[in-house]
């Protein structure tokens, strides 16, 4: 009943190559849900940015003080010019005015594509700037503004270039 198995060179072989399968076919399903959950974006220095992190909290905590909001709106006026345009209010609705404004585009895909504008006041609380867009999709407008006082304002808005 008890039969003694031999290890030929044919079981050590198969061993070896079962092994081996179950290896590759691990490290295959980590690259592909690697590939697959990337998401694309490019963040450069991000260990960098992770030690200011406290630095942002505080910023982000006087920017919250300050009250101010923004509405950003982005019109295709012929092939690749449009007119970008952005509202600033305060929490109450009242109109920000003479404000130093600064947008930076950036493609959150591809790089090499940003483009620094500098807004202009059109009438009171709104500024805006013609601007040439290269590719169309999905854009990050970064709004930085400045009052006479050294408030600052950094807002993010994803507009479309259709």
């Amino acid at each position: 009943m008890n039969a003694e198995r031999l290890i030929t060179g044919k079981t050590v072989l198969i061993g070896m190559l079962s092994f081996f399968a179950v290896i590759f076919a691990v490290n295959g399903a980590f690259v592909y849900f690697a590939l697959d959950s990337w998401p694309g974006l490019s963040v450069e220095a991000s260990y960098e940015k992770g030690l200011k992190y406290n630095r942002t909290l505080a910023s982000a905590e006087r920017q919250s003080k300050l009250g101010w909001r923004s509405q950003v709106n982005l019109v295709r006026e012929k092939d690749n010019d449009f007119t970008f345009r952005a509202v600033m209010e305060t929490r109450a609705g009242a109109k920000l005015r003479n404000l130093k404004l600064h947008v930076v585009f950036e493609r959150p895909t591809n790089k090499g594509h940003d483009q620094l504008v500098k807004l202009t006041e059109i009438t009171p609380g709104i500024y805006g700037s013609r601007i040439q867009l290269p590719l169309s999709g999905r854009w990050s407008a970064k709004i930085k503004a400045e009052d006479t006082s050294g408030n600052a304002y950094v807002m993010r808005h994803d507009v479309t270039a259709k």
